[in-house]
């Protein structure tokens, strides 16, 4: 029977690798933690140099343009998400901060899927569910991470 960590278990918010960084859960999460960093990061970094932040923004203001929620609010929003993405990508290619990137991550999805309901656009909020899930599976199989930035300092720091 499981039990409930008690007020004298330690409870350590910092990377602890589980497995060897050869095994193939440390391999196969260091693959699927970069291959998603870098899709997360080349999200925001087209909307920022290629296609243009203001673009984007505006965009986004047009789409929500039939609700109650102020232009201003909605062009301020497009204006960040990007710069949040590319740092979320950013970080989790070099597995640095690792779970904060994540937990942010996971947040943001939220807040974008909230907006696609609102706008009632179903088949996009499917494609966030997606990434909402991916979010959830690296968050939740950190203790693979061993392949990492965090996992390099976490034992440079004797933990």
């Amino acid at each position: 029977m499981a039990t409930m960590p008690g007020p004298q278990t330690r409870v350590d918010w910092q990377p602890q690798p589980a497995v060897s960084w050869q095994s193939d859960a440390a391999l196969a999460y260091a693959i699927f933690r970069l291959t998603f960093g870098v899709n997360i990061a080349f999200r925001g970094v087209v909307r920022i140099f290629v296609n243009g932040l203001d673009a984007f923004s505006q965009g986004l203001v047009k789409q929500f343009e039939m609700t109650w929620i102020p232009a201003s609010m909605i062009s301020a929003f497009g204006h960040v998400v990007p710069f949040v993405e590319t740092a979320i990508g950013i970080m989790l290619i070099l597995g640095l901060g690792t779970r904060w990137a994540l937990i942010i991550g996971g947040l943001l999805m939220t807040n974008l899927t909230f907006g696609t309901m609102f706008l009632q656009n179903f088949d996009l909020a499917w494609l966030q569910l997606t990434y909402a899930i991916a979010f959830f599976l690296l968050l939740a199989a950190r203790s693979w991470n061993a392949i990492s930035i965090d996992a390099m300092m976490s034992k440079g720091s004797g933990s």
